[in-house]
């Protein structure tokens, strides 16, 4: 009886340990989703002055994989998410992905490519599904700008959940902007989406 117990213990920890080896690492997302969007960055920085939107579809087709979008921007409607039909949720979705990338890579644009360092990882071991990660962006004259990255683990994925910029929480400010601007559209959600613009 002993040595079944044994057994099953041993197989107990070698299945955790399967598990634990095989979670993905939130910092080589990071670095993998940062490696090719400064690449991507490179590639196609001169079309910003060119041709903008063809920059921003870049972009987004680099950001996109590494994001959230159904969740960050669920976040941003935050109570009024329920009251939305099934096509306004959608609809905003789309909207939002397109304020989001468009800011963060007019952002991209203005630290000029410099070098990122990525730091460890922070997760909560009562959350092991969410994590933070913050990026040291080394600009000119020896500048450091932090952009703290907010995580969620889909699947198998580290996405992209929310954004702190040089301490500008995006998520929240997002947030602020649509309960602001549900008030002053007298709680009509399609007007929010259709004069939905970004504004940080």
């Amino acid at each position: 009886m002993r040595q079944l117990s044994q057994i099953g213990f041993g197989l107990i920890l070698g299945w955790s340990a399967a598990l634990h080896a095989a979670a993905p690492d939130p910092k080589q997302a990071v670095q993998v989703a940062t490696d090719k969007l400064l690449a991507k960055l490179v590639a196609v920085k001169v079309l910003y002055t060119e041709s903008p939107g063809a920059f921003f579809l870049e972009i987004d087709q680099s950001l996109a994989p590494f994001v959230d979008f159904d969740g960050f921007s669920r976040s941003v409607m935050a109570k009024y998410y329920r009251r939305a039909t099934d096509q306004q949720q959608r609809q905003f979705v789309e909207t939002f992905r397109k304020g989001l990338i468009e800011t963060y890579a007019k952002a991209l644009v203005e630290f000029d490519n410099q070098t990122v360092v990525v730091l460890e990882p922070s997760i909560n071991p009562e959350r092991p599904d969410r994590a933070s990660i913050v990026l040291e962006i080394h600009g000119a004259n020896n500048r450091v700008y932090l952009v703290e990255y907010s995580l969620v683990l889909v699947g198998d994925e580290w996405l992209l959940r929310n954004v702190v910029m040089e301490g500008i929480n995006i998520g929240l400010q997002f947030r602020s902007q649509f309960a602001a601007s549900m008030q002053k559209n007298r709680n009509d959600i399609d007007a929010v989406i259709q004069t939905w613009s970004v504004d940080v």
